[in-house]
């Protein structure tokens, strides 16, 4: 008699973009290596084309919350934030907590509590976490391996299916992608690199460090990102992508060469493209790298790395006290990212 089925129900519309893609390859993984677990998740409206495009085979991708029953559900709040919803009977999966304690340094008391409240809940079950030592791993594998049903997958485990997987994933991803009508593509692309230039927190590229250092490139903006008028103003060359994020891959697949800061874009491109150099800025290159990414990485190379992520918007300043990122003002982080492009000449 074969296994009986195992159903799992996630709750993924909560955390960033790239945290929610990262969590899909994760989960695609862990459907491979236990079958028996039928996989359903609920992720952000704008994903689930290319979502189902690339990982369906597998997973179960949700329409909307009425299909998402009981789920297990993302969160990056305190404890306090989440009593009421654990009295009403919900369970959460929480991977920032201790990510957030590890990378600020020095803990305050109300990380104590935390910690201590947070051991409690995941051994009743109301929030679970993952352990310690999986902190610093690829965030693929962070994300998801504080599920209890799946906590006895190890790393290594997991980035064998992985690499097995990668192929796959890859042609997937350059094939018949779904995208938005109002993509256009400059005529010129092929002969020159475009730069995903953004990102909530301190790896935007300053618009004097683009003008300096790539001033014939291409800087790849959603449609509706007001950042796109300034850097048009200095002179540079832009160019949309809109609502499918499917519209990131194909700029990349037409481009001469891709460079993208370690937000949104990245974490596509490390599955769909080996002409790439992704900058690291905050967090460490162990967490947000894919073991299979075949491109290029431009690690930080200031003694800050790693730091908190705090959105431009909210926090004008770094926890540093640095409008920029110091590593936009490193040479050596430069020179290191123009060299990875100049070899795609």
């Amino acid at each position: 008699m074969g296994q009986k089925e195992i159903r799992l129900t996630i709750d993924s519309r909560n955390g960033g973009n790239g945290d929610v893609w990262m969590r899909l390859v994760g989960f695609y993984v862990i459907a491979a290596l236990k079958p028996e677990i039928k996989i359903r998740i609920l992720i952000p409206a704008f994903l689930r084309n290319l979502a189902k495009h690339t990982f369906s085979d597998r997973l179960e991708i949700l329409n909307d919350e009425q299909e998402c029953e009981s789920p297990l559900i993302y969160t990056s709040l305190g404890f306090k934030d989440l009593f009421i919803g654990i009295v009403k009977g919900e369970k959460y999966i929480s991977p920032y907590q201790r990510s957030v304690i590890i990378d600020k340094k020095k803990r305050q008391f109300k990380d104590v509590v935390n910690i201590i409240l947070f051991n409690l809940s995941d051994y009743a079950g109301w929030i679970q976490v993952p352990a310690w030592s999986s902190i610093k791993l690829y965030q693929g594998y962070l994300d998801i391996i504080g599920v209890k049903k799946i906590r006895e997958i190890d790393y290594e485990q997991f980035v064998t299916q992985l690499e097995s997987d990668s192929e796959r994933l890859y042609s997937k991803l350059n094939s018949n992608l779904p995208i938005s009508p109002e993509l256009t593509i400059p005529k010129d692309l092929e002969q020159n690199v475009v730069i995903f230039p953004t990102g909530t927190s301190r790896q935007f590229i300053p618009v004097n460090w683009a003008v300096k250092n790539f001033p014939d490139a291409y800087f790849a903006f959603f449609y509706r990102d007001p950042d796109a008028e300034l850097f048009q103003k200095n002179g540079l060359k832009i160019v949309f992508f809109y609502k499918e994020p499917g519209d990131i891959i194909f700029l990349s697949q037409k481009a001469k060469w891709t460079i993208s800061t370690d937000s949104f874009p990245s974490h596509l491109l490390q599955y769909s493209s080996n002409k790439c150099s992704i900058t690291i800025t905050e967090v460490l290159k162990s967490r947000i790298i894919s073991p299979v990414f075949k491109g290029k990485v431009i690690d930080a190379e200031v003694s800050c790395h790693p730091c908190l992520h705090l959105d431009r918007k909210n926090h004008p300043k770094c926890a540093a006290g640095y409008e920029e990122c110091l590593n936009w003002k490193n040479n050596t982080y430069t020179n290191n990212l123009k060299a990875s492009a100049a070899k795609a000449n």
